[in-house]
C-alpha cells in the first residue's frame, strides 16, 4: 500500500489518504495524458462503442501498433469490471487496420499516420491491432478479482494489469499518485512470448554496406561490423563465438 509523507522543519507529516471527489476525472487526465499511467500510447478513442452494445472508457494505440483497452472502475464492483474489459478484448481483437484508422481518425479529427509520426518520432507500422492489452484503473481491488489478472497473465500470458490511483491530502493540498498491480514490463514480456515465433536461433544483420564498409573484408576476415552509435553497435555484444549471422545488403540480398 501507498504511504505519502510531506517534509516539513526536517519532519515527516503523513499525508492522509482520501478519496477523489469526483472518478470520471482520472478519465480526462488519462485521455489528456496516458503517460500518467506510465503508458507510451496515444489515444484514439473515448467512450468508444462495441458491436455488443457497450463503451470502452478509453482507447489507445502504442508505438508497435497494438491497441490498449483502459477501463476506469468507476462504480463498478471489482469483478464485475474484469469480466467487462475482458469482453471489450473480444470485441477489439476483430478489429482491422482500416477499422482503427476510421476509428481513431474519428476521434483525433486528423491523420492518424501524421498524428502517430508526431507522437511517437515514426512511421506508423503497415499492420495495426497485431497484440491488443487490457488496463484496468482503480483505486483498489478485491482480492479474489486481483487474483484473477494474476492468474490470467501470469499463467496464460494474458497482456492485462490493473493501475491504481491513490489520492492524499495535507494542508489543503491534494497529490494523486499511481502504481501499477503487476510488472508492467513483465506482463508485456509474457504476452509477447505467447505471439513471437520461436527464435530460429539466427542472427540477422543489415551490412549498410558502402565506400568504408566491404562485404569483401568481412568475408575476407571473418567480422561483421555495425555503426550509428551506442545502440547499433552495443548489439554487437550480444554475440558470442559461433553464432550463425544471416547479413542483408539493400538491393544485393
Amino acid at each position: 500500500m501507498t504511504t505519502l509523507f510531506k517534509v516539513q522543519n526536517g519532519q515527516l507529516v503523513r499525508a492522509e489518504r482520501r478519496a477523489l471527489s469526483q472518478e470520471r476525472m482520472i478519465e480526462d487526465w488519462v485521455a489528456a495524458d496516458p503517460s500518467l499511467l506510465g503508458l507510451d500510447a496515444l489515444i484514439i478513442g473515448r467512450q468508444v462503442a462495441t458491436d455488443h452494445g457497450k463503451f470502452i472508457d478509453l482507447l489507445a494505440l502504442d508505438r508497435s501498433g497494438g491497441l490498449v483497452i483502459i477501463e476506469l472502475k468507476k462504480d463498478r464492483t471489482p469483478r464485475d469490471i474484469v469480466a467487462q474489459i475482458l469482453d471489450y478484448a473480444t470485441w477489439v481483437r476483430t478489429l482491422t487496420t482500416p477499422a482503427v484508422y476510421e476509428l481513431a481518425e474519428r476521434h483525433l479529427s486528423a491523420r492518424l499516420a501524421a498524428t502517430f509520426q508526431e507522437r511517437f518520432g515514426g512511421r506508423i507500422p503497415e499492420q495495426l491491432n497485431g497484440t491488443h492489452s487490457m488496463l484496468i484503473v482503480a483505486s483498489e481491488l478485491d482480492p479474489t478479482s486481483r487474483r484473477i489478472v494474476e492468474y490470467l497473465s501470469e499463467e496464460h500470458g494474458v497482456a492485462i494489469n490493473t493501475a491504481f490511483f491513490n489520492v492524499f491530502g495535507a494542508d489543503g493540498s491534494e497529490w494523486l499518485t499511481t502504481d501499477f498491480l503487476l510488472d508492467q514490463a513483465a506482463v508485456e514480456e509474457r504476452s509477447e512470448r505467447k505471439v513471437r515465433a520461436p527464435w530460429s536461433g539466427f542472427y540477422f544483420v543489415n551490412a549498410g554496406l558502402g565506400e568504408h564498409r566491404s562485404w569483401k573484408d568481412m568475408r575476407r576476415y571473418g567480422y561483421v561490423q555495425a555503426g550509428g552509435g551506442s545502440f547499433y553497435s552495443g548489439r554487437l555484444d550480444q554475440l558470442s563465438v559461433g553464432d550463425k549471422i544471416f547479413v542483408y545488403h539493400k538491393g544485393a540480398g
